[in-house]
């Protein structure tokens, strides 16, 4: 069944449980986003994708929200813009600003979304968590302290690689960043890993 919803002012068709992000996605609405992926599970937990959704007093994630008949969703409104800048602000609080020496310099997912949808600065002038990088065999190299907890790996692993491998797991009340390692690796779970957002 196909319904007729509006983002920023353009109507689309899309098919009834479509969610958001999808129906932007099909009309070439950029929608920031960290942890969606169309082929994984929805996770929600990056809330990049926060849009405005008319009669509703707080915002979305794009990644969760289906599509109903009518709906006025806003991608650029002052909520929608003021939750990403947030958001955004929120997840490089603790994320190393060494862009320019760093290996994913000028092709970074991150860095490019803080240009496109960031505020341009921190109010945070706190010291900088650090997070020691986890040993998980010979073949994969972490970097801990530049993960920003999409789960991308850790759902990729589960739903596409059929292992249960990785996981995040909580710790006095606090997300224990970032990766449980569960079982040990084998040469399968390399091409895996190379699912991370950043």
């Amino acid at each position: 069944m196909t319904i007729t919803i509006e983002i920023d002012g353009k109507k689309i068709k899309v098919e009834k449980n479509t969610t958001i992000i999808a129906a932007a996605d099909k009309a070439g609405i950029p929608i920031p986003r960290f942890c969606y992926h169309k082929k994984l599970s929805i996770a929600a937990n990056c809330r990049m994708c926060l849009v405005e959704v008319e009669k509703f007093n707080k915002p979305l994630p794009a990644c969760a929200t289906q599509v109903a008949d009518g709906m006025k969703v806003s991608t650029k409104s002052k909520i929608a813009v003021d939750a990403q800048q947030s958001v955004m602000e929120f997840l490089l609080i603790n994320h190393p600003l060494d862009c320019p020496i760093c290996d994913q310099g000028g092709e970074c997912e991150l860095q490019d979304t803080a240009v496109a949808f960031g505020g341009g600065q921190t109010r945070y002038k706190e010291e900088k968590r650090v997070v020691f990088n986890k040993n998980i065999g010979p073949l994969i190299s972490t970097d801990m302290t530049r993960c920003i907890q999409c789960t991308r790996c850790v759902r990729f692993l589960q739903e596409v690689g059929g292992m249960m491998e990785l996981g995040m797991g909580v710790e006095a009340s606090i997300l224990k960043l970032p990766l449980t390692w569960i079982a040990p690796f084998n040469q399968n779970s390399l091409a895996i890993l190379l699912t991370c957002a950043l």
